[in-house]
């Protein structure tokens, strides 16, 4: 009975497409006992990955399910599983559309589902999906062929021929055997899956082998004389195709040197411009070796505590962050300031040592088209470029990608492939992979097509005709035997197979090609579809010539058009200007009645008359100066004393711990590139008195009412003060006067700035009838801070909750809400970099507004 009760066809496609060959090897070996007492017939573990997933499936009785559901719940590991739902949904798209997934999918969406079967407590609806409507006592599996009942002569056959055994070893050379195994007798298929084992260096596989022969003693010989010889091949160098590497278990804290040795790790979880996530999973130390990490609590103890490490958002002196399911090997260091509290206190501190993918071709190194065309398949079909890929040719032949060549199109063959005889791998998830960096390739493997190979061989004067004829393929192949061309041994001996072949067959091909041209119905086929290409060339370039002369008489209208309008504006300007002019001067008399019209009259009188241009010097030539126009707004040197803030806060009236907040609240701004708002009815003295942090001062540009001319913010950026304060900020609209400013704010937090714009700004802000709100342009470059208000203070759990759930809460607190996007981002890394403490009190104070 199948496991679980679950269709034997189902079952046998998830073995077959989420599991390893070496994992239900792995399975028949460690509980080939437990499996015995429970009834199942394993005394001779089926050998090849067909059997022994047909002994899975049919071969198992319901009281071996505990022990298969125990070993699989604990050796078959993925880190992301896709969930159930998710996982029955697409299965069923597949099932309803009568269709196979991809090669990718497939692996992932059986490997998920064993995963949820396989554990303490599978999902109901997942069991339901996998068991069959009806019950079927005979189900023919996929890829596989019911085990026929031998004959009583095989049942008799106990001697294996000599003459058959070294014929096996000669197929072993060639190709994988394992598909023919479950149709031989039990002493031949034993000797085929011990010549296997022992060509695939594979010690355990091969002494269980020769231990189902003790009574063939003849099999058993070869199988020895075999092993000695290959053992004696690897000895002297002779070794081909992937090694495994082998990973010794650590202790229980695993010794890891942050100086010397790196991780191998996969990228678990991704978000554009947020922290990236990555599990380690192996140690490779400098000396080389490998330590196994695959044991969660093992990583826990060395990355404590969650195991994981961050890989913190690009930036200059950032590694790149990785994609999700992207493996690499990476150095690592300690997060500053972490502590236990944390759930993920390292980070990557290199870029990425690559970790190459392999991919299994079937074909030898000698097919070269179907090489090609095969590699050339399997990059075409790849939806991302996560890991680059190794392919591993049937003679064991591995090669890669030049680089910067396509090997989607045939010219990325042109330069011919890197090749190695061997290189270490390890397996994961049913997947090979070979880490970088790779060691310089000793050969290039030849696999362009022909017309390629001819191309960069011969210059023009060669082809002094327009179809190869007997003379000059002759030719061509002596010049490639004189060595001329300088080619390679293996690119000459295509060359010259090909061109024999055109030579064999060009006089049959030539006599064809002329008795078809001579072909009435050809000729007068020919003659139609030329004279159907010319009509219709013809039809197109006069559409063409009719719309070129639509265009340019459409064009003419316009510029007259565009004529009449300039003129007709600049009659009319002198007398706007005047209306407008009284207009301005009756709003300025009004004040506060029409302070709209003010801000819109003097802007229009802007762009219609011509005015002298501003006066732009340093700050010391425009102290206490005025505006052009008769305006209220100044620009100044601060006239504060220095002294630390928080003294000035608590001289202002602050408590001792909310101006401690407060400050903090002011260093993350200026680290973040945002600006400060004071807020407060001493706003105006506390944002002059931070002027003066450090050694540095700052100057002071005093808003006054109706401004909207830019010129003097401009001027005061164009020198790049080390800080500036804007006070009574809201008495002219903001998003006119400071226009310049808000532009270099957003090019900061882009991250396009000017790297000498490092200007530190702060605004205070007036209440009263004259007050204008600020613009939502100037709350999403800002952090607002409250000097009449006591903040409520966080516990630490509360803020962690606080960073830990807000990137997902539908409707988060107004004043991260109103944050411009890249400014939240340094906030929440700024604010997650810090401890606990510190974040909960910077929370607090920027809370405050909300809780009065």
């Amino acid at each position: 009975m199948t496991y679980s009760g679950i269709e034997k066809k189902r079952f046998a496609q998830l073995l077959e497409w989420g599991t390893d060959d070496d994992e239900i090897r792995r399975f028949f070996a460690e509980t080939r006992i437990q499996l015995i007492q429970k009834g199942a017939k394993v005394q001779n573990p089926p050998h090849g990955r067909p059997a022994r997933i047909r002994m899975l499936v049919q071969g198992m009785p319901q009281a071996t399910d505990q022990v298969v559901q125990k070993w699989f719940g604990e050796h078959l590991k993925m880190l992301d599983p896709t969930p159930v739902d998710d996982l029955l949904e697409e299965l069923r798209l597949y099932e309803e559309a009568g269709q196979s997934p991809p090669a990718d999918d497939a692996k992932r969406l059986a490997r998920s589902c064993l995963v949820h079967l396989f554990s303490s407590d599978p999902s109901a609806d997942l069991l339901s999906f996998l068991r069959p409507i009806k019950a079927e006592e005979s189900v023919e599996l996929p890829e596989t062929r019911e085990v026929s009942q031998p004959t009583p002569n095989e049942q008799n056959f106990d001697t294996l021929p000599e003459a058959l055994g070294r014929t096996i070893i000669a197929l072993a050379e060639g190709r994988d055997p394992d598909e023919f195994l479950s149709s031989l007798p039990p002493p031949i298929a034993a000797f085929v899956a011990g010549v296997q084992a022992i060509f695939n260096s594979r010690d355990d596989d091969a002494q269980v082998a020769m231990e189902a022969l003790d009574h063939q003693q003849a099999a058993r010989t070869l199988l020895t004389e075999y092993s000695t010889w290959k053992a004696s091949a690897r000895s002297s160098g002779v070794v081909r195709g992937l090694q495994m590497l082998s990973f010794s278990h650590p202790d229980d804290v695993p010794a890891f040197d942050f100086d010397r040795d790196e991780v191998l790790a996969v990228c678990t979880r991704d978000s554009p411009e947020t922290t990236v996530f990555l599990h380690p999973f192996a140690i490779r130390t400098t000396d080389g070796s490998w330590i196994d990490l695959s044991n969660d609590e093992h990583s826990k103890k060395l990355f404590y505590s969650s195991g994981d490490l961050i890989a913190f958002p690009g930036g200059r002196d950032t590694p790149r962050q990785p994609n999700r399911g992207e493996i690499g090997i990476w150095r690592v260091a300690e997060n500053e300031g972490s502590n236990t509290g944390h759930r993920t206190n390292f980070h990557i501190t290199s870029d990425k040592t690559l970790v190459y993918e392999v991919r299994d071709v079937p074909f030898d190194s000698t097919n070269h088209d179907a090489v090609r065309e095969y590699i050339k398949h399997a990059i075409g079909e790849r939806r991302t470029n996560v890991m680059p890929l190794l392919f591993l040719l049937r003679d064991q032949l591995i090669v890669g990608s030049p680089p910067g060549k396509d090997l989607s199109r045939n010219e990325g063959f042109d330069a011919g492939l890197p090749a190695w005889h061997m290189l270490t791998a390890f397996r994961r998830e049913g997947r090979s992979f070979v880490p970088g960096p790779l060691p310089p390739p000793p050969e290039i493997y030849e696999c362009e097509t022909l017309a390629s190979s001819l191309r960069k061989l011969f210059s023009g004067e060669y082809w002094d005709t327009e179809k190869p004829i007997k003379a000059l393929t002759r030719k061509l192949q002596d010049l490639i035997a004189s060595g001329e061309s300088k080619l390679s041994a293996k690119r000459a001996a295509r060359l010259q197979a090909e061109l024999k072949t055109i030579d064999e067959h060009e006089e049959a091909m030539s006599a064809l090609l002329d008795e078809v041209m001579r072909t009435p119905q050809i000729s007068v086929r020919i003659d139609n579809l030329v004279e159907e290409k010319a009509s219709l060339l013809a039809e197109q370039k006069e559409q063409l010539r009719k719309s070129i002369q639509e265009l340019e008489q459409k064009q003419t209208e316009f510029l007259e058009t565009q004529r009449q309008a300039e003129k007709e504006q600049k009659a009319v300007a002198p007398a706007i200007a005047k209306a407008i002019r009284g207009a301005f001067d009756q709003a300025k008399a009004d004040a506060l009645g029409t302070l709209g019209e003010v801000a819109v009259f003097k802007t229009l009188i802007d762009e219609l008359i011509e005015r002298p241009g501003p006066v732009v010097g340093t700050y010391a030539h425009q102290l206490g100066s005025m505006d052009s126009r008769g305006g209220t707004s100044n620009i100044r040197s601060s006239v504060v004393a220095g002294q630390p803030i928080v003294n000035t806060l608590r001289a202002l009236g602050v408590t001792p711990k909310a101006a401690s907040a407060i400050e903090a609240v002011s260093t993350m701004a200026r680290k973040c590139g945002l600006m400060l708002i004071v807020d407060g009815l001493a706003g105006r003295v506390a944002a002059e008195a931070w002027l003066h942090e450090g050694d540095t001062s700052g100057i002071v540009f005093e808003c006054g009412f109706g401004e909207t001319d830019d010129h003097v913010i401009r001027a005061a950026l164009g020198d790049a003060p080390a800080a500036l304060a804007i006070l009574d900020a809201n008495l002219s609209p903001f998003d006119l006067y400071a226009r310049p400013l808000i532009d270099a704010m957003l090019r900061r937090l882009a991250g396009i700035q000017d790297p000498l714009f490092e200007t530190r700004v702060l605004l205070s802000t007036v209440e009263g009838s004259a007050a204008l709100p600020l613009p939502t342009v100037a709350e999403s470059l800002s952090l607002r801070v409250y000097l009449d208000h006591i903040p409520v203070f966080l516990q630490e759990g509360e803020a962690e909750a606080w960073l830990e759930e807000i990137e997902d809460m539908e409707e988060p607190t107004e004043w991260f809400a109103k944050l411009w996007k890249p400014a939240k981002n340094k906030v929440l890394n700024y604010l997650r970099s810090l401890p606990v403490e510190e974040a909960a009190t910077i929370l607090a104070a920027l809370e405050v507004g909300k809780s009065n």
